[in-house]
């Protein structure tokens, strides 16, 4: 029954948020001043539909998000790896087709890092023992990637004046956070072990 629920979860809840999401993109918040409540609840609902055709593209991303939500079977390395590698393929799209394929790619990245994001957490405190919360907290000290990556991106795209070949920058971070899931958060303990 437990496994029943979780499954349903998986899908409503990023239907869920696909849908407010949805709906607060189309509220006419340009109108609230001099209509009615019902002019208003009637923009918003025309808005709403009008939005169908924007959020219809991202269902597909929610959908293989469920997908590959099933090969990662609750470990915190696997599904930490399979949506690495999803980001580094969807970057890869976005970088050699360019246009509103790679802006879906773009939005939809986000979507597959945030969720692994909370494997990072289990998979770099697994072993820390009684040490857990110092480790906990120089973990959280150590998130460097939002502050150098942009800045980093930037410089690239100015010198090779190319703005989609800068995207490397965020691929190369994803096929590492992808060889951390997989083999790099080992690598540590076997040399904690041999000692």
């Amino acid at each position: 029954m437990m496994k029943a629920k979780k499954q349903l979860l998986l899908v409503v809840i990023p239907l869920l948020a696909c849908l407010l999401l949805r709906a607060a993109k189309s509220c006419p918040m340009e109108a609230w001043q001099g209509k009615s409540l019902g002019d208003i609840f009637a923009l918003w609902g025309e808005q709403f539909r009008a939005n169908w055709a924007v959020f219809r593209l991202y269902l597909p991303f929610v959908v293989l998000c469920w997908v590959l939500f099933q090969f990662g079977r609750g470990l915190a390395g696997r599904p930490r790896t399979i949506f690495s590698l999803t980001g580094v393929g969807l970057r890869l799209t976005a970088i050699l087709v360019g246009g509103p394929v790679a802006m879906r790619c773009g939005v939809a990245i986000g979507l597959f890092i945030s969720i692994g994001w909370s494997g990072t957490f289990s998979l770099a405190l697994e072993g820390a023992g009684v040490l857990q919360s110092q480790a906990s907290s120089l973990l959280a000290m150590a998130i460097l990637g939002g502050a150098i990556l942009p800045p980093l991106q930037g410089l690239v795209a100015d010198v090779t004046k190319n703005l989609p070949l800068s995207f490397i920058v965020p691929l190369i971070a994803y096929a590492y956070v992808a060889f951390y899931g997989a083999v790099g958060h080992r690598i540590g303990r076997k040399n904690l072990a041999s000692e």
